[in-house]
């Protein structure tokens, strides 16, 4: 069951990057980004539980003391600006989150700490454990 989550995640992601992709390049510049999507529901009609749960709220991130590797990771956008989670370095994550909606990322899977920015408010900061 956790693989067919994780797969599901990783296509609700290839499609959000390939719509904002086709709408960078000629779409109306004026429109809002869309939402990010979630895991898409479960044939039950409800959605998985993440892992681990990320919020921005007031400019800054409210992170877990750790999480595991590899782990479904939440992250919920409090703020009505939109915010970028960005792992600075090899961590590869880098996901925009815009105001009021969610986004959902894989934790990398090698343990470590990871210093994360937000690349629209730069002194957004934080340290993401992964244990």
């Amino acid at each position: 069951m956790r693989t067919i989550n994780r797969i599901l995640t990783v296509v609700a992601a290839v499609s959000l990057a390939a719509v904002t992709g086709c709408a960078a390049q000629g779409g109306d510049s004026s429109a809002p980004p869309p939402a990010a999507s979630s895991a898409a529901p479960s044939a039950g009609g409800s959605e998985p539980a993440p892992d681990a749960v990320i919020t921005i709220e007031d400019f800054t991130y409210e992170l877990p003391v750790s999480v595991t590797p590899g782990a479904m990771v939440t992250v919920t956008n409090a703020d009505s600006a939109p915010h970028t989670f960005t792992v600075k370095g090899k961590g590869g994550v880098d996901i925009e989150v815009p105001g009021g909606g969610t986004g959902i990322f894989p934790a990398p899977d090698a343990p470590g700490e990871y210093e994360i920015i937000c690349t629209f408010h730069p002194q957004m900061s934080g340290m993401l454990v992964v244990k």
